[in-house]
């Protein structure tokens, strides 16, 4: 299955939302996730893997935990970045088992937690590895030692984590030396970045991990995820995740060692869209200027590093019809700082206000990096199947964002 939703799920979706109620008031912005599309991503990667493997899809891509439900329950599991990421797992009834604990900042106490609980845990640097021989951690538990093999960064510098400054893990050089000195590590993990790596690059970096732990005698190994998105018809095409899958089956113990994955973006980021209502159309400079309800509160790396990151985007009527024509125009977010331009002399339809502004490829680190910045509430998110909606989250009203800045009632 195509890994994005279609332009044409916009008016099929639009049509039930209004015929449930869902679209009485239209919101200012809204989100739909297509879960029928993210149930088929994840049953590529899970055939296209050995069938004892856990794949940890990332939380941080996409905290909401009804959407973390549905992954669960392809038998998925999930990678908890922080604690609070393991609490939403456990929220989803993701089972210990399949959960993944990999934050490079662990406390004594989530240590202690994590070894009690029975997730895999992945330690990022050697004091975490003598805080855990004095915890007594077990020879039982599944503890990785997170792994850089050093060997160069991606096209995005910042999304790249096997170069050699990059602030994860430990030299792949000094694994065997560890795990001589601290033998309750069973596996290794190595994860080669986000958005911007290669399929080259991510098969190098995890043959040279395998090699490492075939000649150690580990038990698993975690190759992590990082494969990517194509975001505009500029990006090059991405590899499938069986291609993927394919480019890691010589690596050494393929099918004899357990291997974990960490895929977030590829899962998620075409199956979700936003839509926004084109609240107005002015003049800056003599280019209209679409006035929309999201920003750098949703789009944050599409302002801050806007010459690595895009979405296509689409002008609609407001049935979710897309409109014809071109003409230049830029696309501003609602926020009160200069820099919320979310498009710059883009070839879009003609707009008016009331229309609708497609954002595609929505996702995967949108709603999960939203901004406090203005203080605009969450927008409200639902996933669809052909012909059905679930709300997923129900957004923020004032009230709500009012709460979140107080303190709890005495």
């Amino acid at each position: 299955m195509n890994a994005r939703s279609p332009v044409d799920d916009v008016a099929r979706v639009l049509r039930t939302a209004r015929a449930s109620g869902a679209w009485v008031q239209p919101p200012r912005a809204v989100l739909f996730h297509d879960l029928e599309r993210l149930e088929a991503r994840l049953g590529e990667l899970q055939a296209a893997f050995p069938p004892d493997a856990v794949h940890g899809v990332a939380i941080k891509a996409n905290p909401l935990v009804e959407l973390l439900r549905v992954v669960v329950a392809t038998g998925a599991g999930l990678e908890a970045a922080s604690w609070e990421e393991v609490a939403l797992a456990r929220a989803a009834g993701c089972p210990p088992e399949r959960i993944i604990f990999d934050s490079p900042a662990k406390t004594d106490d989530e240590l202690r937690e994590a070894l009690a609980l029975g997730v895999w845990l992945n330690v990022d640097h050697v004091d975490e590895l003598r805080r855990l021989e004095a915890l007594g951690a077990p020879g039982r538990a599944n503890i990785g030692l997170r792994v850089n093999p050093q060997i160069g960064d991606g096209a995005i510098a910042f999304t790249s984590t096997v170069g050699r400054a990059s602030k994860f893990g430990v030299p792949l050089s000094e694994a065997p030396s560890l795990v001589a000195r601290f033998p309750f590590i069973t596996g290794l993990h190595v994860h080669t970045g986000s958005q911007g790596c290669g399929l080259a690059l991510l098969r190098q970096a995890a043959h040279a991990t395998a090699e490492v732990a075939e000649a150690l005698g580990l038990a698993w190994i975690d190759v992590g995820g990082g494969v990517p998105v194509r975001y505009t018809a500029r990006d090059p095409e991405p590899p499938t995740l069986t291609a993927w899958a394919d480019a890691l089956r010589t690596m050494p113990g393929w099918g004899q060692r357990r291997i974990l994955t960490e895929l977030g973006r590829s899962l998620h980021a075409g199956t979700g869209w936003a839509l926004s209502v084109i609240e107005g159309v002015k003049e800056v400079d003599g280019v209209p200027t679409l006035v929309v309800h999201v920003g750098a509160d949703l789009l944050l790396r599409r302002v801050y590093r806007a010459t690595e990151w895009d979405h296509e985007m689409v002008v609609l009527t407001p049935d979710g019809a897309p409109k014809s024509g071109l003409v230049r125009a830029h696309v501003a977010g609602p926020l009160c700082f200069a820099g919320d331009l979310i498009a710059r002399d883009r070839m879009l339809a003609p707009a008016e206000r009331g229309d609708l502004l497609l954002i595609r490829d929505c996702g995967a680190y949108t709603l999960s990096m939203w901004s406090r910045h203005c203080n605009r509430g969450l927008p409200p998110t639902w996933g669809y199947r052909r012909d059905s909606l679930s709300l997923l989250h129900a957004g923020e009203t004032p009230e709500d964002v009012v709460r979140f800045w107080s303190a709890p009632a005495p």
